[in-house]
């Protein structure tokens, strides 16, 4: 379980890494600019953010509690941002890697806590 429980938080890690730099760097669809570009640049730093401490505080042994806690925000603001903002057809690569979010965390604070 710990095995698997660390390949999700590497894979969780990655994805939304490259979603927040995306985020960061560029908003080019017509159905994002509803916010401006400092609230997406704000969302993107906050994803990339979380995406670190998915995988840095575990893995150096500084405060690894703060990996459930960025799971489940990450989750939390995948979620909020899909509801708001996904059309229906990119639901699916919103709200899987929510899931998978919430499962690390559950994982992490019952299943296999560090």
């Amino acid at each position: 379980m710990n095995i698997m429980l660390w390949v999700l938080q590497v894979l969780l890690a990655l994805y939304y890494l490259m979603g927040g730099v995306w985020m960061m760097k560029n908003i080019p669809k017509p159905w994002l600019k509803v916010l401006p570009k400092p609230a997406w640049m704000a969302f993107g730093a906050l994803q990339v953010l979380f995406a670190l401490a998915l995988v840095l505080p575990a893995a150096t042994g500084v405060q690894p509690k703060l990996v459930p806690i960025a799971a489940a925000c990450l989750a939390v603001q995948t979620v909020a941002v899909a509801a708001k903002f996904t059309p229906l057809k990119g639901l699916l690569w919103s709200v899987v890697p929510a899931i998978l979010a919430v499962f690390v965390a559950y994982g992490r604070t019952v299943l296999m806590p560090f």
